[in-house]
């Protein structure tokens, strides 16, 4: 039995074959215009893309320029450094990428996902970086199975290396990878991602000239991405090389006699103003940043209590104590407040505004005049001098003779210090200066604060009589072997009677080579001047101050600053002991012991 077949007439035939018509034609207009899009409208963006899978331009990263010392010795350089990438485009599988690369960085899988969720807003052929200085057995590992991690890439790049390891670090610096954050600010000035730059020191201070200019070169890759040959290279220019005023092996000299103290000094050449050492303690690694480092480790080094990446002689802030005197003698010599001759008797303390005011010598010094106030510190000599100067006047001085404000050191991050005066008080605390408070100003405390930095400024203007040189780290900018740049000595100039700073220089010369404060200091034939100044943590009145001041971190800050010779002075110092004790017994042996090295190696 058969089926009986449907008849179609001719009506329903010829709507079928329209519609089938239809149909071929949007069929055939689909597929002209998607070849037109293709071979026309897109052809430049697919011949890119094509010549982008056999060619590709690689930049090749410029090592930066060296950095030495006054002698030539250096003090930054490079090295070579296989760093680990890790493409996202190129991925598969996320998570076994990121076992992957756990395994073959030995670091954590939450460290590898944090570093790829930092950069997830980036185009996914951008290279994120997972770990430098990759071990070179799995640098080889990984090459050799590109076809297995083709998300991985590997790339050389110069990293710094610094041959006196932790010694002056502070003033080097160190570099960093860029962050997310900063990377968005630097992109436009050439920087890529997985970049390093300088973050402190005179590698940040400097980083233009020191980061040099990148090359490129095109190669031809195979299938794989592996490269078969190379077209044509534009080779990387080295930055500019620094030579700096510091003597390195000063500079070891001065960290080694701190021993487990902490603290800060400055040796500045006075006929320049170039920093022959500039110390801070505790110091860091530097190459420490050069290498992959865990979280724990940074952790440890940010969270360590003793502040190893805190620069005590830019930014450590700190009552100068009785190194003050000096600002307050010239002040009240220059306002004819007092005279050389200006005398007072130490009882070993006062009673001021009805306050009972103590000298450190609780036997009192006698009848002192200036010189000899400055020569054995007294305090009760300096607390008249202050009950008859304004705080005002005080303030303007501190800021003249270079308190208060910052040197402007070529090093980033300077801290800027506190003179107070009226003005401030009521605009920072709202209240009014009392007499009473200028007491302690006048001894240097209160709430006064300098930088080490700023105590040296001070001296030295003192040493060159009314004369300030510009403290400075740089002596020459060099390009391979030109000379592009020499620092140019900067003097500034104070119109204060040349006299008034030879009364000071008097006291400041018995202080230290006719049985003052300042004796430890002393150096046979070398006519050292110089002033102590001993900052308490806790005060005297403190019922406990006997049983606390045993303990380090209540023990008083130890200070020195002096120059050397008297007469045409060749250098100037300042020495910074942290919780160090009484100045003449640490601190004032320190600057003798460096003032010896300096003349004996010329």
């Amino acid at each position: 039995m058969f089926i009986e077949q449907r008849q179609i007439d001719s009506n329903e035939e010829r709507r079928i074959t329209f519609t089938s018509n239809i149909l071929i034609t949007l069929i055939f207009v689909f597929l002209f215009f998607s070849f037109w899009n293709l071979q026309v409208l897109k052809k430049d963006h697919y011949s890119l893309l094509s010549t982008q899978n056999i060619l590709k331009e690689v930049e090749i990263k410029a090592p930066r320029g060296i950095i030495t010392d006054r002698n030539g010795k250096i003090l930054a350089e490079n090295r070579l450094s296989f760093n680990l990438f890790i493409i996202r485009e190129n991925v598969t599988n996320l998570e076994e990428s990121v076992k992957s690369a756990s395994e073959l960085t030995e670091l954590s899988v939450d460290i590898i996902r944090e570093r790829i969720r930092d950069f997830r807003n980036y185009p996914g052929f951008y290279k994120i970086l997972l770990k430098r200085d990759l071990d070179f057995k799995k640098v080889i590992f990984i090459e050799s199975r590109s076809d297995i991690y083709p998300e991985f890439t590997i790339d050389q790049e110069p990293a710094r290396r610094y041959p006196y390891g932790s010694s002056a670090s502070h003033v080097l610096g160190h570099m960093a990878e860029l962050s997310p954050d900063k990377f968005e600010v630097m992109k436009k000035e050439g920087y890529a991602l997985g970049d390093m730059a300088g973050v402190s020191g005179v590698e940040k201070n400097y980083e233009s000239e020191l980061r040099g200019v990148r090359g490129r070169r095109m190669v031809i890759r195979d299938n794989i991405g592996q490269i078969k040959k190379t077209l044509n290279v534009e080779e990387p220019e080295i930055g500019e090389s620094l030579v700096l005023t510091i003597d390195i092996k000063l500079q070891e000299f001065i960290e080694e006699l701190y021993g487990d103290y902490n603290g800060a000094t400055g040796v500045v050449d006075l006929s320049t103003g170039g920093l022959v050492a500039m110390v801070s303690k505790p110091n860091f690694d530097p190459g420490f940043f050069s290498s992959s480092f865990t979280n724990k480790e940074w952790l440890a080094l940010i969270n360590d209590d003793k502040k190893p990446l805190h620069n005590k002689f830019i930014q450590g802030l700190y009552s100068p104590g009785s190194t003050f005197k000096i600002v307050m003698a010239i002040a009240g010599l220059n306002e004819e407040i007092i005279t050389a001759r200006t005398s007072t008797t130490c009882y070993g303390s006062r009673k001021i505004y009805n306050r009972v005011f103590h000298c450190w010598n609780r036997r009192g010094h006698g009848s002192v005049n200036l010189i000899e106030a400055i020569q054995h510190s007294c305090n009760i000599y300096f607390y008249q001098l202050g009950k008859k100067t304004d705080i005002d006047i005080i303030s303007d001085y501190g800021v003249l003779l270079g308190l208060g404000k910052r040197t402007l050191i070529d090093l980033p991050n300077e801290n800027k210090g506190l003179l107070p005066s009226r003005k401030w008080k009521l605009e920072n605390l709202g209240e009014k200066w009392y007499p009473g408070e200028t007491i302690s100003v006048a001894i240097g405390g209160g709430m006064i604060t300098s930088t080490p930095g700023q105590l040296l400024s001070m001296i030295s203007f003192v040493a060159l009589r009314g004369k300030r040189p510009q403290i400075h780290l740089i002596k020459e900018i060099r390009r391979g072997g030109d000379k592009l740049k020499e620092f140019t000595p900067v003097f500034e100039k104070v119109n204060i009677r040349e006299e008034i700073f030879e009364t000071v220089i008097e006291g400041l010369y018995k202080a230290v080579n006719e049985e003052g404060t300042g004796r430890g200091a002393m150096v046979e034939g070398l006519e050292i001047c110089g002033k102590t100044g001993t900052q308490l943590i806790l005060s005297l009145e403190n019922p406990d101050y006997k049983k606390l001041v045993k303990l380090r971190k209540f023990t008083p800050h130890s200070w020195f600053v002096s120059f050397a010779p008297r007469n045409n002075p060749r250098y100037a110092s300042v020495i910074f002991v942290e919780n160090g004790g009484d100045a003449g017994r640490i601190a004032a042996p320190i600057a003798g012991k460096i003032y010896r090295r300096l003349f004996e190696s010329e």
